[in-house]
């Protein structure tokens, strides 16, 4: 099965979230719930762990605190700075829709996606929905509150990339 997103819904989607509400704080995507950090991490800790999906910058993933250990980073957030060329925003669309094709496995699974502070990763969460999964979360409160907590995290290794 071949992923295809609806490039111009996911641009929407991704300018609502530099609006004022996000700004304000009023979060609502219909289509995705969120997960507190404590019940994140029962489900990291169970025979069935959900997929974690980093949707922060590269530099955000792999330095500073780093990031959730096993985390998938997809770096969503980097669409933003793509807007202004619709070339590179197409090529950006067309290098995503191949890395949720490597995800299909997943598809029925639990997936969390993770940001900064919980708003994008909301987002991103809507844009998979959209695309087929079954069952995404967002980690309310994001990677921020994830340390805030003083919870395991790793950092990147650079000679290595990612992988499902």
């Amino acid at each position: 099965m071949r992923v295809k997103l609806n490039r111009r819904g996911m641009l929407f989607k991704i300018a609502r979230v530099v609006t004022s509400k996000l700004i304000r704080g009023e979060y609502h995507f219909s289509n995705v719930s969120e997960i507190s950090s404590e019940e994140l991490r029962e489900h990291m800790a169970s025979n069935t762990p959900p997929l974690l999906i980093d949707v922060r910058d590269a530099s955000e993933y792999s330095s500073g605190f780093g990031h959730l250990p096993g985390a998938v980073h997809i770096p969503l957030m980097e669409l933003v700075v793509k807007f202004p060329s619709a070339a590179a925003f197409k090529a950006a669309i067309k290098d995503l829709e191949a890395r949720f094709g490597e995800l299909e496995p997943y598809m029925q699974g639990e997936v969390v996606t993770i940001c900064p502070g919980g708003g994008f990763s909301l987002v991103a969460a809507e844009i998979m929905a959209e695309a087929g999964f079954q069952n995404v979360r967002s980690l309310s409160g994001g990677a921020d509150g994830w340390f805030k907590k003083g919870y395991p995290t790793e950092l990147a290794d650079p000679g290595k990339g990612e992988s499902i």
